[in-house]
């Protein structure tokens, strides 16, 4: 497998999903204003939280055992069904009794949502959580292209229907809201034919292999979810900054400060590019060579962030007002302060794919654990009398030091020297290497 062939391909759909999430994002900045901006991005980022916590990590805990095939991935499929319609059900129980409560009506009514679009966001979780699940199922199956092929189709999707209720004037909150499920449900369709077609598939090229021990849901959960925790984290602190700004700032800067991570969050497609390649480069027997592939994979993404950053710093001012509107100016500084995070960010971003491909998801968890409490303690001591440059230093801090942590753990595990797995090579960037 060829690291930058492979890669550029994986890399490319994800341009092209970049592509239409920025355009998305455009749309519903550009129409609902920052109040309007502010309330969307808090109720995406409440769906996302809530999605992750019920996945239970039972698609990452899938890989391995779709690989080894100690059960088919059929069954493992249908194990997985199960824990989500489960999961998915105890989630709206749990939160049609906090619709009904005081906190809850509360929090409804910050948020811009009524009963109809609180229904919706609940097929929107069952859709996520699938979509989450049967794209690690796909990668299992030696799909590594597929799931970020199909996101790919969702994005479109979503910008499609954007653009079609602006143009017909019914665009507003609920609409943009109702729409983003939509697309997710679209997308959980498309993402269930292909992994029963590829599962067939693996099924009848390996007919005479013995299913050495059947995976219940219960197993995987309990494994999954030492992955999974990464996952949960890494988005709390990933999102942190907006609750902590909704909290001191209110809506308003919330929606100022998520265009600015919406621009971020493009270059970080950069480095998990190569994070698929690595889940299996890293599983490779021959262990050295599995971790000169890694080590590469840290100094090309690390090198190609930083030329997107810099690029992206003279590009802002320049381009984010009038793309967006003159009404969120003030998220350029608050991007330029966000830049060096993401650039500090990269290596850890590539690194999660070694460890998840070495069987060490804990260390992934680790890691986002420590970036937690570094963003909490720094938001709180930053936002209130700083705002929405205080949020961006603090996450910009925070990502430096969790991706220092997974750096140091993967430098002791691979006995790589700092300048070797840093400094950028001659052949880094060959095709053929």
């Amino acid at each position: 497998m060829k690291l930058l062939r492979e890669g550029a391909a994986v890399l490319g759909l994800r341009l092209g999903q970049a592509a239409a999430g920025a355009g998305a994002g455009l749309v519903v900045a550009r129409a609902l204003g920052p109040d309007g901006q502010g309330r969307y991005a808090l109720g995406i980022t409440l769906l996302l939280f809530a999605a992750a916590a019920v996945n239970g990590g039972v698609g990452l805990a899938a890989v391995p055992a779709i690989r080894g095939r100690p059960a088919s991935a059929r069954s493992l499929m249908r194990t997985q069904a199960l824990w989500t319609g489960a999961a998915s059900l105890a989630a709206a129980a749990l939160g049609a009794l906090a619709w009904r409560t005081e906190a809850g009506a509360s929090l409804a009514a910050r948020l811009g949502w009524s009963g109809a679009t609180a229904a919706a966001m609940v097929g929107a979780l069952a859709a996520l959580v699938l979509c989450d699940i049967l794209a690690y199922d796909l990668l299992a199956l030696g799909r590594l292209r597929t799931g970020t092929a199909v996101n790919l189709g969702r994005g479109l999707l979503q910008l499609a229907l954007l653009g079609a209720a602006l143009a017909s004037g019914a665009f507003g909150l609920t609409a943009a809201l109702v729409i983003f499920c939509v697309s997710q449900v679209a997308g959980v369709v498309v993402f269930a034919v292909l992994a029963v077609r590829h599962a067939r598939h693996a099924g009848c090229a390996t007919e005479a292999a013995p299913v050495r021990h059947a995976v219940g849901w219960a197993g995987l959960v309990r494994a999954g979810w030492q992955g999974q925790l990464s996952a949960v984290v890494s988005l709390l602190h990933m999102r942190l900054a907006l609750a902590l700004v909704a909290a001191w700032h209110g809506a308003t800067a919330v929606g100022i400060y998520s265009v600015a991570v919406m621009i971020g969050e493009v270059l970080w497609l950069l480095p998990s590019a190569l994070q698929p390649l690595l889940v299996w480069s890293a599983a490779a027997p021959d262990r050295a060579t599995g971790d000169d592939t890694s080590a590469r994979a840290v100094r090309v993404a690390l090198a190609a962030t930083t030329i997107a950053a810099c690029l992206t710093a003279v590009a802002a001012p320049l381009l984010l007002a009038p793309l967006f509107g003159a009404q969120y100016r003030a998220a350029v500084p608050v991007l330029w302060a966000l830049l060096p995070g993401i650039v500090a960010c990269a290596p850890g971003a590539v690194l999660a794919g070694d460890f998840i491909g070495r069987g060490r998801s804990a260390w992934n968890t680790q890691a986002s654990l420590v970036t937690l409490a570094v963003n909490a303690g720094a938001g709180l001591a930053l936002i209130p009398d700083h705002g929405l440059q205080g949020a961006a230093l603090a996450t910009s801090l925070a990502y430096t030091v969790g991706s220092a942590v997974m750096l140091a753990r993967f430098r002791r595990v691979a006995s790589l020297p700092w300048r070797r797995l840093l400094l950028p090579g001659r052949d880094d960037f060959s095709l053929r290497a």
